[in-house]
Order: C-alpha cells, then sequence, then structure tokens
C-alpha cells in the first residue's frame, strides 16, 4: 500500500506527526510504501531532506506563492500522478481540491487531518473544513472535543462516520525524564516554551511574567528559554531588549528533533502560553519528558491538562500576572511538582505514544478503503 503524507515545508507541527508515523511504521515492519510532498512558500527544512534521505522515503518538494496557494495546485497534482500513491494523507488541507482531484480520478482514499485550532480558523478554513466533510473519505481529529465542536458548528453538514479521533503521538522512550541521580535538587528556575512564532502563540506574555517573577523572587536566578522561529520572533526580541531582559530571556532558535529531548531536560518547568490549540506537540513532549506544566486555559489544552485527573496547572487569564503567580505557586511546592510530572509522563505513555497513534491511522484507512469499495 503506497501511503504519501502531504504537509507544510516549513516549521510547524506537520512534520513532527509525520515523521512520527513514519517510525512507528518502520517499528511495526507494516506494508506502507511512504512518501512525502512538502507544499510551502518556504523550501523544505534541512532537517526534513536529511531524514527523507537517512529513511530512504522518496519526497518531493511543492513552492507555493504567499496570498495565491492556487498557483500550486498543477503542481501537486502532477506530483500525486508520477508518485501515484493509493492513500493520501493530507496534513496542510487548503491543498484539498488538488488532491481530491487526483483521488477521485485515480481512486485513492483520501483522509484529511484537522491540524487547525477550530477557535483560530478563518472563513477560508471553515470553508476547507466543510469541504473535507463532504468529499473526503475520512477526516482525523484530534480530540474528542474537536469533533464535537465541529458537529456543533456544521450542524447538518455534519458526517459522524466520516470523522476519526486519532491523537497526536510521540516517542515516549525518546521523549524520557532526566535521571536525577543522588543529585540535590536545585532550585527552580530554568522555565521554557517550545514553540512557533505566530499571533495565536502568547511568548509576549511568557517574556513580561518573567520579569514579574524576578520581583516575586529577587534572589531566584529565573531564565526563560524560547525554542522556535516566525513571524512574531523580530517583536518578541524588541520586548526582551526594551525591558533590559537580555540575561533572563534565551532563545535557542529552530531545534532540530533530535536535540529537543535534551533540550527539555534542561528545563524545570514547561510553560505554554497560547490563544488555541489542538493538540500540542510540544506539550506531548514536555510531559513525556516529565516536566510540570504550567499553560493557557484554553481549548485544546485545557482538555488535555485537566479532566479525571489534573496533569498540569491551567492558567484561566492569559496575563503575565496570572502565569507569574501560578509559576510562583509551582516553584514553591516540590510535591506538587512532582505529583505533576509523575501523572502528565504516565497519562502521555498510556494514550499518546506514536505506536497508538500509528495502529489508530491503519484502522482508519482501513475503515475508509471498505466504505469506498
Amino acid at each position: 500500500m503506497k501511503v504519501m503524507q502531504i504537509l507544510y515545508s516549513g516549521l510547524g507541527g506537520h512534520g513532527s506527526v509525520a515523521f512520527s508515523l513514519h517510525n512507528a511504521a518502520v517499528a511495526a515492519a507494516s506494508d506502507w510504501q511512504e512518501s512525502m510532498m512538502f507544499v510551502g512558500i518556504e523550501p523544505v527544512l534541512e532537517i526534513y531532506e536529511r531524514r527523507c534521505q537517512e529513511d530512504a522515503i522518496p519526497y518531493r518538494p511543492v513552492r507555493s506563492r504567499e496570498g495565491r496557494p492556487w498557483r500550486s495546485w498543477a503542481a501537486v497534482y502532477r506530483g500525486l500522478c508520477v508518485e501515484r500513491p493509493d492513500v493520501l494523507l493530507l496534513h496542510s488541507v487548503k491543498l484539498f481540491l488538488p488532491c481530491w482531484w487526483y483521488a477521485w480520478r485515480h481512486g485513492a482514499v483520501l483522509i484529511g487531518v484537522e491540524h487547525q485550532a477550530n477557535a483560530l480558523k478563518s472563513r477560508s478554513e471553515w470553508m476547507v473544513s466543510r469541504l473535507l466533510m463532504r468529499l473526503a473519505h475520512g477526516v482525523v481529529v484530534l480530540t474528542r472535543e474537536y469533533r464535537e465542536e465541529l458537529n456543533k458548528a456544521m450542524g447538518r453538514a455534519f458526517r459522524g462516520n466520516k470523522v476519526h479521533v486519532v491523537p497526536n503521538g510521540i516517542d515516549v522512550e525518546c521523549f524520557a525524564p532526566r535521571d536525577h541521580g543522588t543529585e540535590e535538587e536545585e532550585p527552580v528556575r530554568a522555565l521554557g516554551m517550545a514553540a512557533r512564532f505566530t499571533p495565536g502563540k502568547c511568548q509576549k506574555v511568557l517574556v513580561e511574567a518573567v520579569e514579574k517573577l524576578r520581583t516575586f523572587h529577587p534572589g531566584m536566578d529565573w531564565q526563560l528559554w524560547l525554542a522556535g522561529e516566525g513571524e512574531t520572533l523580530e517583536s518578541v526580541k524588541a520586548l526582551v531588549e526594551e525591558r533590559g531582559l537580555e540575561k533572563t530571556v534565551v532563545f535557542s532558535g529552530h531545534l532540530e528533533e533530535q536535540d529537543l529531548p535534551d533540550w527539555y531536560r534542561s528545563l524545570d518547568i514547561y510553560v505554554h502560553a497560547s490563544k488555541g490549540e489542538t493538540l500540542s506537540t510540544s506539550l506531548l513532549q514536555a510531559m513525556a519528558t516529565g516536566l510540570p506544566v504550567v499553560a493557557s486555559d484554553v481549548p485544546g489544552i485545557s482538555n488535555l491538562l485537566g479532566g479525571a485527573e489534573q496533569y498540569g496547572l491551567l492558567v484561566e487569564d492569559n496575563t503575565p500576572e496570572a502565569f507569574a503567580r501560578t509559576l510562583a505557586l509551582l516553584a514553591g511546592d516540590e510535591d506538587l511538582r512532582m505529583e505533576l510530572s509523575w501523572r502528565a509522563r504516565k497519562h502521555v505513555v498510556c494514550n499518546y505514544s506514536h505506536k497508538i497513534m500509528f495502529q489508530k491511522y491503519q484502522q482508519v484507512i482501513s475503515a475508509c478503503r471498505k466504505s469506498f469499495t
């Protein structure tokens, strides 16, 4: 079975999901004959190219033009005709039309994966969601809450038999806690967030929060590590300079997958300020690494950290003051940190491993192929 994953060429969560699926497929010795197509206004990330070359994954780059995504559709269609996949896993759902045209003409199964948070969707993105619901063979969503939101928003257009809940998965053996050994516990001071710098993420809130923490705990040498790149990076750097926090806030830049586990293990607390998520891979990685988490109380995060058990602390107000208060509370309570760390790691291992994700994708593909034939 030839399976092609179609994803964004630059930074973002698509790559982590796609390569996690690949790793799990290899570990399971599956019958997948994989290929990937990277589409975007940015060139294909070097790490993506290197991974494809090292793992002998056929891949095809397609450049698009900002503001004119349809200009790439012909190249996408031609690439599909060359590779001739039996199954399309479409992470970049804005490319739905050329993928649907290929699937319709060549008898392939098309499965769209909804990564964008419903609360942050534009009108055009909602239009794509409706097209997926009507014309795709299957739609993968990452949480039950997301499925319910789609149902409520779409009404009669919602096709429940097409929608499958498959949470993102990570390599829980790679993202494992650090070994403290017999070393004494150091004062909590290293905070970190790994995310693309976009308007939907709130790194500025964390910069101001760590400034307030220095006031709350003047004797503590707090540091905030921000990993990632993106369109709002320069404005966050400007804020750091304006506040004189150059020695307090460290920009780690884009970290490749193999560098992330050690980066997480260098932290004491993981912080994540956001306006909305679907299911954050960064949060899963931090939780698997055994980090206590403080994050925004928004859809896509609250359902992951809350529930019957508490897996992290939620901040109701996305403000520097609220984050600073919550961080100070957690930093001063070692028992709470240890409890949240243990719970979070166990939760991710049991529910969000890449092997579990792969098994569920296999079930979705099998169900879609049966309904299609």
